[in-house]
Order: C-alpha cells, then structure tokens, then sequence
C-alpha cells in the first residue's frame, strides 16, 4: 500500500460514515478503490464492490458493504490473496469445479455464477462447486444474476459451525444460507435469500454488546444443547435451525453441495480469516436452469405470471397488506436507494470507521 493513498482514502470513508446517507455508485466506487489498495485488479476490484453494495440496495444490513473489515482484514494478512490463481475444471458438460485459490469470495462467486449461466444457456442446465473461497457475501445476488438472463438461479455458501444436529450440543453446521431466484416476464424477478438458522450468530452477539438481558426464545442453545435466552450463554453455545429437524436436513444439504462436490473441506472445519490468520476455504455451489430446456420459455413464463398473479391478489389478513413475493421488499427498497442513497446505518457506519482505520494503519504490510 502506499500510505499517502492510504490516508487519503482512510479520510474519504471516515466522511462517508460521518453523513447519513451516501449514493450507491459513491459507497461502490469506495468500496472498489479499497480493494485496489489492498493489491486488487481494477476490474475485479470493481465486481467485488458490486457485489459488497447489492446487499444495501436490498435494504439488508447485515451483508454486502458491512462485511468489508472481513475482507480488508483478509486481504492486508495475505490469507485472502488479492491476485489468485482462480482455475476451472469441467469433467462434464453441465458441470463445472472452480478452485477459488484461496481468493475473495465475492470474485471467485460471481466467476462460478457467470460460468453457470453460460453453461446452461448451451446445455439447459449449469452447476459450478467452487472450493478454496472466502465469505460471498449476499446468496441473492447470485441467484438474481441468473435470473436477470431470464434463468432460475440457485446459490449455496457453507459458513463457520453454527448449528448443532438435531440431538447434538456442538455446533457444526454453518448458518449455510440458501439463495434462489426465478424470473417472471416483464416484472421482477421472485427473489429468496435466507439462512438455515433461526437467526445470525451475530445478533446474539449484538445483543450481548448492547446489554440485553435475553434474547427471544427459540433462538439458541447452552453448551449442553439446553434452550437458553442469556446472549452471554448463547454465544457459548449453538443456534437452532429453522423448522427443527427440518432445518438441520437443509444446513446438512447446503454443506455436501457446497464441500462434496467440490472437495472442499467441511464447514465444521471453517473459521474466518480475521480469527486465526489462515484462510477460511469455505464453499459454494451455483446451479442455473434454463427454461429453454424443459418446458419452454413462453410455457415457463405463462406459468410463473399466473403465480405471481394469483399470489398478489390472494385475500389479506383482516388489517394487513396483500401477500407480496419473496424479493419485493428489496426491490422496492433498491428504487428507492437509486434515488435517495443508502442510509448510513450504525452497522455500515461502523464498518467503514473501521476499515479507514485498517488502511490507515495496515499491521504487517509493507
């Protein structure tokens, strides 16, 4: 790094965080220029902060943007390398592996979505397992990529061990999100991104800063797979997946897709770079589908208009607003941000503070 960039670039971000609300072309433009400082390739500098910032288009706080000290962290200690050495095998026509060398997640995902997405716009379908990556950010970006070339998109990410087995007390399992996406002719795509457990470890740890005294019931475990409501014990414990049993089965799927596949090692093995100085090697798995090869794309699209009307006009609870599909809040929330900006939240907020302060003292590099 040079240090006179460095501070300059340190001094642009504390204003950022110092205003309350910035435009997303500014927060992408910031977050790229950090990551050429930090030794990336403009251009992939540049796809990596598009994909940081779609998660505050979509009015979600807790990805994209606020996990840069995540990324700067990695990037500066060298256990996330600014230029890997991404390779791609295919064995098979629909399927593909790409080793991510240990490179940013948000480069190597959005590599392994767009190979997905040529593969099946040839073959009908496309699947890419990547292996040797770091965290990808938001699983609905990837999947509306592929729906924005009118394909259903499917995105996996394992993550550090969250979740116990049902009947177990050790955690082992990531919060493994699932992203999925299908387009809809002349509206926007349905759009779903949610994790396997009730909630983000990182609420709990939240509420614990804050000095909460509990937390909601259902949330969590005590090391000895006890319910709890004491963030304090809860973070020394285990989160519960969503739907029981049933959410275990889902974390368990997302994992073999995501290290099986790939032969990338397992989640329960994951640890983040920021917490012991060597890469994560977490996994993806991206699958595409097109509509061309089965049905057709008018009989696809006939039939998912119908959907989304039938859904939209469905009778509301007594007080309540009609049902809308998965995705709209977001993007409902991304035309407001093209105009207003993005609202600085305290979470973001901190993030940029804290990457200003990452540049500007940079330990361990030269």
């Amino acid at each position: 790094m040079k240090m006179s960039d460095a501070t300059a670039l340190a001094q642009k971000l504390s204003q950022a965080a110092s205003a309350e609300r910035i435009g997303a072309p500014d927060l992408a433009t910031l977050c790229s220029d950090v990551f050429q400082l930090c030794g990336m390739a403009r251009a992939e500098a540049d796809i990596a902060a598009e994909v940081a910032v779609w998660a505050q288009l979509h009015g979600s706080d807790s990805h994209g943007a606020v996990h840069m000290p995540l990324y700067v962290r990695g990037l500066i200690d060298g256990t996330i390398k600014a230029m890997p050495a991404f390779k791609t095998t295919q064995s098979l026509p629909c399927c593909a592996v790409l080793d991510a060398d240990h490179g940013l997640g948000l480069v190597a995902s959005r590599r392994a979505i767009d190979k997905a997405i040529e593969i099946a716009k040839t073959f009908g379908m496309g699947a890419v397992a990547v292996r040797k990556s770091s965290h990808f950010g938001a699983a609905g970006y990837y999947a509306e990529r592929a729906a924005e070339s009118g394909l259903i998109g499917l995105a996996f990410t394992n993550a550090m061990p969250a979740i116990a087995p049902t009947g177990a007390t050790v955690g082992l399992l990531g919060t493994n999100p699932i992203g999925a996406a299908f387009p809809i002719p002349d509206a926007d795509p349905i759009v779903a991104d949610f994790a396997t457990a009730m909630v983000a470890r990182s609420r709990i740890r939240h509420a614990l800063a804050a000095g909460q005294p509990a937390i909601p019931e259902g949330w969590a475990l005590d090391p000895d797979g006890k319910p709890t409501t004491d963030p304090a014990v809860a973070v020394k414990g285990s989160l519960l997946p969503i739907g029981g049993p049933k959410g275990y089965a889902l974390s368990l799927m997302v994992e073999i897709l995501c290290t099986a596949l790939s032969d990338n090692e397992p989640g329960f093995q994951v640890t983040y770079e920021n917490m012991v100085k060597r890469p994560s090697n977490i996994g993806h798995f991206f699958l595409a589908l097109n509509p061309d090869g089965f049905a057709g794309g008018d009989a696809y699209g006939a039939r998912m208009s119908h959907i989304a009307e039938v859904i939209g006009q469905a009778k509301p609870m007594a007080g309540a607003e009609p049902p809308r599909l998965p995705g709209g809040r977001g993007h409902a929330v991304a035309r407001k941000v093209a105009k207003d900006g993005i609202d600085m939240s305290g979470n973001l907020r901190a993030a940029l503070k804290s990457v200003a302060a990452m540049i500007a003292a940079p330990e361990g590099t030269a």
